[in-house]
This record gives C-alpha cells, structure tokens and sequence, in this order.
C-alpha cells in the first residue's frame, strides 16, 4: 500500500462538492459498500421491527376513496402519520441511536479502500473487532444510555429522558461528529498507557477543536438536505407501491417497513459523507496530504536500506 497513492484526491473540498463526491464514490464502489452497509444496517431493522411491534399497526383505517384521489391521499396520509406518530418517533430515537454502529462496517471498508483498490474482507473484519470495545462504550452504552428510559418508561419519564437525549445528542452531532471515525481508522487505545499518550477521547478532541462554527453550518446543511431526501424517498416508494400493487390507500407498511428503510438509506448516504468529511477535515487542520507524502517516502526509503 503507498500511502500517497489514494483512490480520492486529497484536497480541501466544500461541502456541497463532498456530497457530490460521495455519489461518485456510492456508485464506484456500489457492491461492497452495498454489502458493508447492509451488513451493519440489516439487523438494525430486525431489531427495531421486534421492538416496535407493538406500535406496528394504525386504529384508523381509510374508506373508500372520494372522487378527489389527490386531496383524499394527502388526507389519510397526515392522518396515518397521526396514528402512527409513536412508531415513527421511536424508530427516530433508534435509528438516531443506532447510526454509528450501524455505519462502523462501511466506514472501515471506506478507509481501507482509500487506499487500496481492493480491500480485504480480513483486514475490515479484523478492524472492526478490535475497535468494537470502544464503540460498545462510546457509541452504544454512553450514546445511548437513556434510549431504554425514552422507549419503556412511564410517560413522565419518558419525557424527561428524551429532552436530556436533545440536548446530549445534538452536542455529539455538531462538536464531535467525527468520533467513530477516529475509533475505527485511527485505532488510538480508549486508556491511555502513559499519561501523555493519545486516546480516542483525547484524540476526538484535539481534531475537532477549533471548528464549532464550521461544523455547526455542516450539521444544519446535512439536516435539511436528510430530511428533504427522506421526504421525497419516502413519498416515491409511497407512491410506487401503490402503483405496483394497485393500492390506492396508504397502506401501514408505508408507515412502518418504508419509513424505516427510507430512514437508513438517508443515513447510508451520509455515511460516505462524513466519512469523506473527516478526511477533508484532516487535511485543513493537519495537513493530512503533506503527513501521506512523507510516511510514503519514509517507507520507500526504509525499502531501499533494508
């Protein structure tokens, strides 16, 4: 592997451009990202089908459709999202819970094939167990403490625990988006051997020091960009279902099994991007194509005395 070699150029790269390259790197790499992505997102689904069974079916079902199909449509479509509207919230909570688990085999196979045109299953698999421990903690228990709280308990309490999640999980979101990528392609220890050592903690934060206002903009440029493309997925496997299976009503699998897939293909999507947007943060903060360059040299010249 020759480290100043990359599959991406490295340069400094807006983010409506990073968005785009990601596009190009989805359909480059359609295959394996498809595997690596389904193989972290699939039993999220499962899991959160058993889970939310429970809350699976609407009490109010349409009628025969009045002569103004459009109105009507839109009609019992507010209304299903009434219905449904504890369905579709805790597939929120979870979902938003779940990401950077779910996200974990992609963004290996992503850093691997930075650099490698054809990345080992091996490797990607081997990464991933060594860095389980530190998303278990960081990702799964810290991140997602009060999840359970939010989705079992008394209504009170309930409450309580997701305004604590609204403020807690916008800060990870906006200040320290970065930090499964750190954990997964970095591989610094959780505990640190020696007391100036890096860490993923410490390592999370000298990378994303400084940038607050920059990453604030990202944050709201990605939340309205997800929840367009959410909207519009959403609508146009609506609409696609009833066209195929002939329906002409709104059926509960929109609001359920439709919802949820269209939920993690938005998030599948920004994967790639922050994946691509932490590269493109390394090289503004530190350099990161010079940092290539040199370590490719230093390896070739290590060949040539050894």
């Amino acid at each position: 592997m020759e480290l100043d070699k990359t599959n991406i150029v490295i340069r400094e790269r807006g983010y409506l451009e990073i968005m785009d390259l990601a596009l190009r790197v989805i359909r480059a790499h359609a295959g394996p990202l498809a595997l690596a992505l389904l193989a972290g997102v699939a039993p999220m689904m499962l899991l959160n089908a058993w889970l939310l069974a429970d809350y699976s079916e609407r009490t109010y079902q349409p009628g025969t459709l009045t002569p103004s199909i459009p109105l009507n449509l839109l009609a019992t479509f507010f209304v299903g999202i009434w219905d449904m509207r504890h369905y579709l919230f805790f597939t929120l909570v979870l979902v938003t819970w779940q990401m950077p688990l779910a996200a974990a085999p992609a963004t290996v196979y992503l850093g691997e094939a930075l650099f490698s045109s054809r990345p080992q299953l091996g490797k990607i698999v081997r990464s991933l167990r060594e860095s389980l421990p530190q998303l278990l903690v960081y990702q799964v228990l810290l991140r997602g403490l009060l999840v359970p709280v939010v989705l079992f308990a008394p209504t009170v309490l309930s409450v309580l625990a997701f305004l604590v999640l609204l403020g807690y999980w916008p800060y990870l979101f906006i200040w320290r988006p970065y930090l499964n990528e750190v954990i997964l392609l970095e591989r610094n220890p959780m505990r640190a051997a020696k007391r100036d050592a890096m860490t993923s903690r410490r390592r999370t934060r000298v990378l994303h020091a400084g940038q607050a206002g920059d990453l604030f903009a990202r944050w709201m440029a990605a939340a309205a960009i997800g929840f367009l493309l959410l909207f519009s997925l959403w609508m146009s496997i609506g609409v696609l279902r009833m066209m195929l299976l002939s329906e002409l009503a709104w059926s509960d699998g929109m609001f359920t099994f439709d919802f949820q897939l269209t939920l993690w293909i938005v998030v599948s999507y920004f994967t790639v991007v922050r994946f691509l947007s932490y590269v493109d943060l390394r090289i503004r903060r530190e350099g990161w194509e010079v940092e290539l360059a040199m370590r490719a040299e230093e390896a070739r010249l290590k060949g040539q005395l050894t």
